[in-house]
């Protein structure tokens, strides 16, 4: 923050989150529920099988999500038709396995949780 000069109003580094590159990399954590949601014809070979989300190329995830659904009867994938829904049906224990920085979120609002 020094660096920034920024002065932080009341908030240290419990406050501050990253997020994966893109949200997209939290779908490829959970690999069934992108398979339920689209179903017949979900080419999971065009996903990475990169167990940590978090280093995935950014450039290449949207695309790879593209690839692996355009032959399913929900069609190819579209963030604003898709996301939301995909959102709601994932795994969440799979995605904070796969994503430091989403596991850390989640530890920290319970803790936030708990003091209250």
């Amino acid at each position: 923050m020094s660096r920034d000069n920024w002065d932080s109003p009341g908030v240290d580094d419990i406050h501050c989150h990253l997020m994966v590159q893109a949200m997209e990399a939290w779908f490829i954590a959970d690999l069934d529920a992108l398979k339920s949601f689209y179903g017949q014809g979900f080419r999971e070979n065009a996903i990475s099988k990169n167990p940590n989300v978090e280093t995935l190329d950014k450039d290449s995830l949207e695309p790879s999500l593209k690839t692996a659904t355009s032959n399913t009867s929900k069609g190819e994938y579209q963030k604003i038709k898709h996301a939301s829904k995909l959102l709601e049906i994932l795994n969440v224990a799979k995605v904070r396995g796969a994503s430091a920085w989403c596991d850390r979120f989640f530890q920290t609002v319970a803790q936030i949780m708990e003091s209250s």
